[in-house]
C-alpha cells in the first residue's frame, strides 16, 4: 500500500485494520508525514482528527513542526479546527516545543501552545511560569486564553501570579490579578490587589448598563421595588459589593455550577442584586432556588415576607439545558401560586395554589383541556405539555415581572447592582471569582 492508502486506512471500520495502517505508519516513521499533514489541512478527510493525531505522536518529535506549519496555514472553519485538536494534543512530549511556540509572532499558535500546556496536566503545570508573560499578550483572545489556564491550574500557580503582582512583568500584573481573583478571590488578594480592583470597579460604573441575565441554571428572585438595600435587608444579605452587570451575571452563573464540587451549598453563598429594573429588583444567584432540597422552605418564606412588604415577590428556577423549571409566586403576603417540573423527578410536594391564568392561556393555546390544581401531566398532552413546563420560569416571568433574558441597554435601571454575601457566604467565606469583571 502507498503511504495515502495507509493514511485513508485509518478512516477503516475495522478496528484491526486502523491498527495495522496505524503501526505500518510508524514503521516509516518522518516519511509518512507529509501524508498525514495533507488529512490534517483537508476538512474533508474522512480520517478523524484524533485518529490522525494518535499516528502523529507515534512519529515523535519531527511531527511538531510540519503540524504547526499546518496550523498556520489552515482555512478557517473545519480545517482550522482539525489543525488546532491536533496541535495542542501533541502531549506533553513537546512541551518544549509548546514552550518555544509561546513566543511565536503568530497569536494563533501563541493562543494554541497555551492552550497545549494547560492540556499536559501536571506537567503543564510546571511549564506555567514559561506562560506567564501570556498574560499580557497583545492579542486579546492569547491573553483571555492565558487567564483561563491560569485559573484552572488554581493553587499551584499562586505563587507565581502573586510574584508577577510584586514584580511584574508589568503588562501581565493586570491578568495575574484577574486569574488570582478567579483561584481564591479575596483569600489571595493582597490589600493593594483588592484597592486596586475597587479602583476598576469605580472606573466601570458610571457607564454600566443591563445586559441579558443568562445562566446554565438560572435562579432568582424578582421583587416589585427600587428598594435594593431594603430587600437585602430583609433577606439577611450583607458585605455589598458595587459590581458592573455583566460581572454580576458571570458570578452567579460561576456559582451556579459550584454545588456540582465537593460541598454542595458553595453555590449559596453569594447573589447578584441589580439595580432597578423597569420597577422590580431582582435577586439573582442559586440561593433562590425555590425548588433546591436545602432552599424550598426558606425561599417560600423570604418570598412570602417580601410580598407583605413589597406586594408582589416572585421566585423562579430555570436549567438552559432543559433539566426543569419552578416559579413561586407571592402577593400581599400569601403565596399564590408554587410548581415545579424537573423531569425524572417526582415534584408533588412542591405544588401550591391553583394554576394561573398564564398556566390556562397556555394549555388553550395548545388545543389542551384546562389544568385542575394537582395536575402534572397525562398520556394524551405528556409530550406537548411538558415542554411547555420546560419554558414555565422564563414564561410566566414575562408576563408577571420581566424576562431575564430580553433584559438589555434599553432596559430602564436606576442605581447600581452589588454582589452580596448570603448566611452561607458568611459562615463559608466568599467564593472564588467573586470580583471577577
Amino acid at each position: 500500500m502507498t503511504t495515502h492508502q495507509l493514511v485513508l486506512a485509518l478512516a477503516a471500520p475495522d478496528k484491526a485494520e486502523r491498527q495495522v495502517a496505524e503501526d505500518a505508519l510508524a514503521q516509516l516513521g518522518p516519511a509518512a508525514l507529509p501524508a498525514l499533514i495533507e488529512h490534517v489541512r483537508d476538512a474533508a478527510s474522512p480520517v478523524r482528527p484524533d485518529i490522525l493525531l494518535t499516528a502523529l505522536r507515534r512519529s515523535g518529535a519531527p511531527a511538531f513542526q510540519p503540524v504547526l506549519d499546518a496550523l498556520r496555514s489552515a482555512a478557517p472553519g473545519e480545517a482550522s479546527w482539525r489543525a488546532l485538536r491536533v496541535f495542542t494534543g501533541l502531549g506533553a512530549t513537546a512541551l518544549p516545543d509548546y514552550t518555544d511556540a509561546l513566543t511565536h509572532e503568530d497569536p494563533v499558535v501563541r493562543g494554541a501552545a497555551v492552550r497545549a500546556i494547560h492540556g499536559c496536566g501536571a506537567d503543564g503545570v510546571r511549564a506555567a511560569e514559561h506562560v506567564l508573560p501570556l498574560l499580557g499578550d497583545p492579542d486579546a483572545e492569547v491573553r483571555r486564553t492565558a487567564v483561563r489556564s491560569f485559573s484552572t491550574w488554581g493553587t499551584a500557580v499562586v505563587p507565581l501570579l502573586q510574584a508577577v503582582r510584586h514584580a511584574g512583568p508589568g503588562a501581565a500584573r493586570a491578568g495575574a490579578l484577574e486569574a488570582l481573583a478567579e483561584i481564591g478571590g479575596e483569600g489571595v488578594l493582597s490589600a493593594r490587589d483588592m484597592a486596586a480592583l475597587e479602583r476598576l470597579v469605580r472606573l466601570k460604573l458610571p457607564e454600566d448598563l443591563p445586559s441579558p441575565v443568562t445562566c446554565c441554571f438560572l435562579s432568582w428572585i424578582a421583587v416589585r421595588t427600587g428598594d435594593q438595600s431594603g430587600v437585602m435587608d430583609l433577606l439577611g444579605l450583607s458585605a455589598p459589593r458595587p459590581v458592573p452587570f455583566v460581572a454580576g451575571v458571570l458570578a452567579a452563573d460561576l456559582d451556579s455550577h459550584a454545588g456540582l464540587d465537593e460541598n454542595p451549598l458553595d453555590q449559596y453563598r453569594r447573589v447578584f442584586v441589580t439595580p432597578e429594573l423597569a420597577g422590580w429588583t431582582l435577586v439573582v444567584g442559586s440561593w433562590c432556588d425555590p425548588a433546591s432540597a436545602e432552599r424550598e422552605a426558606e425561599v417560600l418564606e423570604a418570598c412570602t415576607r417580601l410580598s407583605t412588604r413589597y406586594g408582589h415577590a416572585q421566585a423562579y428556577w430555570y436549567s438552559n439545558q432543559h433539566d426543569g423549571s419552578a416559579v413561586l409566586i407571592a402577593e400581599q403576603g400569601t403565596v399564590v401560586r408554587r410548581f415545579a417540573y424537573i423531569p425524572g423527578e417526582d415534584t408533588r410536594h412542591l405544588e401550591l395554589g391553583a394554576p394561573l391564568p398564564y398556566e390556562q392561556r397556555r394549555r388553550t393555546a395548545l388545543a389542551l383541556p384546562s389544568l385542575a390544581a394537582g395536575h402534572l401531566l397525562t398520556e394524551e398532552d405528556e409530550d406537548e405539555w411538558e415542554w411547555e413546563l420546560l419554558e414555565l420560569a422564563p414564561g410566566l416571568s414575562a408576563e408577571l415581572s420581566l424576562d431575564l433574558r430580553s433584559i438589555g441597554a434599553s432596559t430602564p435601571a436606576r442605581g447600581t447592582g452589588v454582589l452580596a454575601l448570603t448566611e452561607y457566604g458568611r459562615r463559608l467565606g466568599s467564593p472564588p471569582g467573586a470580583l471577577r469583571l
